[in-house]
């Protein structure tokens, strides 16, 4: 518990116990004084009856000769007045008219009658008594020490916390330097209040590698990708410029024509995939029935479609998602079940769960090797099916990937019971 308290607290706590413990031991003094009205009249009559027993049997003239005898043993000041020169509540003028001492409104002078006409009085009490003759008794030093123990040991639990607080934030510093540079670093041990603290920026860390790795992989890849074409082109253009042969020139500009298509639609993708990178600001959910839906997306198909069959359960199946995206899943994932299918394409859907369904494509094809599930939805990474040379440019399924995660869904690979491969879509109904 006192790991968490903050420096300054802790130096506020122990001024404010500081300012207490100096006050109480203040009130302690002035209070050694101090005596209840009841008590202090009970005490005062003892004196005042001996001074008055001093003071009856004398003439009014050798009284004052008296008292100063008398003031010599009192440690407060006593003297002789005329009843006429006391100002005292009703009530007291009443005790002094029985015989009784009787106490001013501060209750720092008493009064104690000696005939009709004159009283004693005894102060102002409280001034005579000193701070400093008080302080020669040991309780008092007692006191002071007992009280002044929780500060010190507030002080030097602040100045321990305080010490071990700049110690973690040098430490957490070093990390951060180190994290920055490996992510996977063992993180050094402190209190559990920065654990999470550490663990969020270790994973921060590596999503941040991750995603620099995954960028300079698409970089070298498309870079790559780039060679080829361009290779050819340079190629093309070199005996473009020695051909004299109208059917050769018009052969290598087809084949120019066919490089620059191949180039933009590279560039195309590409940029497709780049704008995956971060999760879209502007998603349009809006209700969308998919058997209707579906249909549109295979009428876009060039004419593949007569090789499509569609499964609904129930007939009525609607979620509510963004169009764009779905048809950016969905036209990934038919076109890669239509190029390697040999005769058929069936696309179901049904519940699963309570809140979200799933998406079936399946075809009849060679199938994807168990191995090679996960690694497929990766960036330009293209499999060779059945012995065919591959095709594309590898970002098909990894834009339909990405573009399912930013949907909240999820999608994999399997088996499929046409004998192909089964690429399964898992999309929430409604959005999360």
């Amino acid at each position: 518990m006192l790991s968490k308290l903050r420096p300054w607290m802790v130096a506020m706590a122990g001024a404010g116990w500081t300012g207490l413990t100096l006050y109480l031991l203040w009130l302690c003094t002035n209070a050694s004084v101090f005596v209840g009205e009841d008590s202090f009249l009970r005490l005062m009559a003892g004196p005042g009856y001996l001074v008055a027993e001093q003071l009856k049997g004398l003439p009014a003239d050798q009284r004052e000769a008296r008292m100063d005898m008398l003031r010599a043993h009192f440690q407060y000041p006593v003297n002789l007045i005329t009843l006429d020169d006391v100002e005292l509540p009703p009530e007291a003028m009443v005790m002094l008219e029985h015989q009784q001492p009787a106490l001013n409104s501060d209750e720092d002078i008493s009064y104690f009658p000696l005939d009709d006409d004159t009283v004693i009085r005894f102060g102002p009490m409280w001034g005579s008594a000193e701070v400093k003759d008080l302080l020669k008794f040991p309780v008092f030093w007692i006191t002071a020490c007992v009280a002044g123990l929780p500060v010190l040991l507030l002080l030097g639990v602040g100045l321990r916390v305080h010490r071990r607080r700049n110690a973690e934030l040098n430490t957490l510093k070093t990390c951060l330097g180190t994290l920055a540079r490996s992510p996977n670093v063992m993180l050094p041990a402190m209190s559990k209040e920065w654990t999470p603290l550490l663990l969020t920026l270790q994973q921060h860390a590596r999503e941040i590698s991750a995603m620099s790795e995954r960028h300079r992989e698409v970089s070298q890849a498309v870079s790559h990708e780039l060679r080829t074409p361009l290779a050819r082109m340079r190629f093309a253009l070199s005996l473009l410029g020695k051909s004299e042969d109208p059917l050769t020139r018009t052969r290598l500009q087809e084949r120019l024509l066919t490089d620059v298509e191949e180039l933009e639609a590279l560039v195309r993708a590409s940029l497709a995939f780049a704008r995956l990178a971060g999760a879209p600001s502007d998603l349009q959910h809006e209700p969308i029935n998919l058997c209707d839906w579906l249909h549109q997306e295979f009428a876009l198909l060039d004419g593949h479609h007569r090789r499509l069959s569609l499964e609904t359960e129930p007939a009525h199946l609607e979620l509510i998602g963004d169009r764009a995206l779905l048809h950016l899943i969905v036209r990934n994932l038919l076109s890669n079940a239509i190029t390697y299918a040999r005769d058929q394409v069936c696309v179901s859907a049904t519940y699963h769960g309570q809140h979200h369904l799933v998406l079936h494509v399946d075809d009849d094809g060679p199938g994807i090797l168990a191995e090679n599930r996960e690694k497929m939805f990766e960036p330009f990474v293209r499999l060779a099916m059945g012995g065919d040379a591959p095709g594309g440019f590898g970002l098909g399924l990894a834009l339909a990937k990405r573009a399912t995660q930013w949907h909240c869904g999820e999608l994999s690979a399997a088996r499929s019971p046409l004998g192909g491969a089964r690429l399964s879509l898992v999309l929430p109904l409604r959005p999360l």
